[in-house]
């Protein structure tokens, strides 16, 4: 579930071999003081991976999806993500997996049956969530025959800056990554982030059929109102209460948001929407196969 990494090389680890890594590269440049005619540092790529060469060290930005595969499609397990620090470290002859992560890109894509739009609609924070198919070709990235026009949800996690942390651990390395238990809490994190976003509750159809009193009724169209809208709202007026000094004991500002609660909670008007239910099973499903 990897993707885009930014990492650093410190020079003791590449060793003798360091004034040679720009020849390892498929292009290179170099970047020079126009004052002092200093090398500032040698630019270049490889494997379609950004490599920033200074005397102290070199970054490796890119995704390393797209340096295994054609392309980022297919985001990294452990497996393949040890597969792909291999096969670098063999391009440019030193152990890569010893390399300091600074940013890790961590997310997948999912095949959904109706066209994405639909299902970030439902959700209230979409950050991370987008249709790769459409931000691939914006930017004139390659995709797979066999997702052209498809329905291609991404949802990703990124992670910039003291690594170690954010993600409570003494060092980040390349060979972390692939380490399973490093893995698997990448994968809770990834499965905790995406629950705890709200999602837009749709009206039970079947809510009038179960309205017997007046009482009932009344209370079904607040729970409606209440679930429906943004809790931001009921909070404001709580607070614009408290302001005004609407009560004069206390105690009433505590029993009007306790029956506001039981209302909303009373009159069962609201279910998971069926897209949200589809989506939900789709990141459950990420955890199985750790």
């Amino acid at each position: 579930m990897y993707d885009k990494v930014k990492m650093w090389n410190d020079r003791v680890i590449v060793g003798d071999n360091y004034p040679a890594i720009a020849n390892c590269l498929d292009t290179a440049n170099t970047q020079i003081n126009q004052d002092t005619g200093e090398v500032i540092k040698v630019f270049g790529r490889i494997g379609g991976l950004n490599v920033d060469i200074y005397n102290s060290g070199l970054y490796i930005v890119g995704s390393l999806p797209k340096f295994l595969y054609p392309d980022n499609i297919f985001p990294l397990n452990r497996k393949s993500t040890k597969e792909a620090f291999e096969k670098l470290s063999d391009c440019l002859h030193f152990p890569t997996d010893k390399a300091k992560i600074i940013s890790l890109e961590f997310g997948a894509h999912f095949l959904m049956s109706k066209p994405v739009p639909a299902y970030l609609d439902m959700l209230k924070e979409t950050t991370h969530l987008y249709d790769k198919v459409k931000e691939a070709e914006k930017r004139g990235v390659h995709i797979p025959e066999c997702y052209v026009n498809s329905n291609l949800l991404r949802y990703e996690m990124r992670y910039k800056g003291r690594l170690p942390q954010q993600l409570k651990e003494p060092e980040i390395t390349g060979k972390t990554l692939s380490d399973e238990a490093f893995y698997r809490k990448m994968v809770k994190l990834y499965s905790d982030a995406y629950f705890a976003i709200d999602k837009v509750k749709t009206v039970k159809t079947t809510i009038m059929n179960e309205i017997k009193t007046v009482s009932e009724a009344f209370d079904t169209l607040v729970a409606r109102l209440i679930n429906q809208s943004d809790q931001d709202q009921i909070t404001a007026f709580m607070d614009e209460l408290k302001q005004n000094q609407v009560f004069n004991d206390p105690k009433y500002y505590t029993r009007l948001k306790k029956k506001l609660s039981d209302i909303a909670g009373k009159a069962d008007v609201t279910e998971t929407n069926s897209l949200i239910k589809e989506l939900d099973n789709e990141v459950k499903n990420v955890s199985v196969y750790v």
